[in-house]
Parts: structure tokens; C-alpha cells; sequence
């Protein structure tokens, strides 16, 4: 081997190495990005819409459990099943009504004010009127931060502690029956 063909050989080692680093920091680089996208522990991985357009709207609760139980049907002895998550432009505060009518047919409705705290990662309900005293967190006067660990458009999974009790919810798509 003459001295230009090792030159040739230790220039493409020099520029493979060159382009392994690269990629390596290009990979480090995409990973390091897409975990700090992660914000809920179950998704989604990345939105493009904004935390609150993905609650406003209606929803309809699909789910709920106190200390893993399911508790649906008692909730809806209570309460309606509909989440209705907007902004009122009047008094300039994020709102969220939670009823309007109970499984029996007898109207019932809970108002929240609430706001995104603990970057976007928890819902905190600093204020509630109610026609009714409501159930566990749901309620007349009853403050809770909810954790969030799904947010998608027509997903929306949360759990708190109240009174020592874990409660989880799962709102889906308003159902129109």
C-alpha cells in the first residue's frame, strides 16, 4: 500500500467517524426533545393544539372509579355525565358545567372556574357552585387539582385525592342519546 492510498483510507475512517458523531448528537439531540413533549403520563406524545382547545368542548364522563371501584352509575345518581369545558368572555375565566341532568331526569349542575397549573399538567378548580352537594370531589364548594394524564381532543383521563379517596375520570365524546 502506497502513502496516497492510506491517505484515501484514513480520510473516509476520519469522515465515517465525523458522520457517526453527527448522528449520535442528532439522536441525542431528538430524544432529548420528544421526552420533554411527553407531558401526560399517557399521551399523548406530542399535540399541536394548545392544552385548553383540546378540554373545551363538551364531553361526555365514560368513566369513573373511587379507589379503583367503578362508580358511574352512582356518579350519574348525582350528577348529569356532561362536561362542558369553555371560557366565558364576559367575566374573562375558564368554566367547566358538569350536569345538566341526573339519570332520574331531575336537572342537577355543578359550575367550576378553573385554571392550568404545574405546567399545564394539573386543573385546578379554585371555585364550584352547585345546585346540589354532588358526589366525592363534585360539589358545592369543593376545591381539587386534578391531575392530568391523557388530553387529547375527545380523550381526557384525571385523577385526584379527596378525603383520602383516589378518584379517576375518563371524559370521551359528548353523547347525544
Amino acid at each position: 500500500m502506497d502513502a496516497s492510498e492510506a491517505l484515501t483510507k484514513g480520510g473516509k475512517n476520519e469522515l465515517i467517524n465525523k458522520t457517526m458523531k453527527k448522528l449520535i448528537l442528532i439522536l441525542l439531540v431528538i430524544t432529548a426533545i420528544t421526552e420533554s413533549c411527553k407531558k401526560y403520563e399517557d399521551g399523548p406524545f406530542i399535540s399541536f393544539r394548545s392544552v385548553k382547545n383540546r378540554l373545551y368542548g363538551a364531553h361526555t364522563l365514560t368513566k369513573y372509579t373511587v379507589n379503583g371501584v367503578d362508580s358511574l352509575s352512582l356518579f350519574n345518581d348525582s350528577l348529569g355525565l356532561t362536561f362542558g369545558f369553555f371560557y366565558d368572555n364576559v367575566y374573562y375565566y375558564d368554566l367547566c358545567n358538569i350536569g345538566p341532568y341526573r339519570k332520574d331526569g331531575k336537572w342537577s349542575q355543578i359550575t367550576w372556574h378553573w385554571k392550568l397549573t404545574n405546567d399545564d399538567r394539573t386543573l385546578n378548580i379554585y371555585e364550584t357552585y352547585s345546585s346540589t352537594t354532588g358526589i366525592g370531589p363534585f360539589g358545592d364548594k369543593k376545591t381539587v387539582d386534578w391531575k392530568i394524564l391523557k388530553l387529547r381532543k375527545n380523550k381526557i383521563w384525571m385523577k385526584t385525592t379527596y378525603n383520602n379517596k383516589e378518584y379517576f375520570i375518563e371524559l370521551g365524546p359528548l353523547k347525544t342519546d
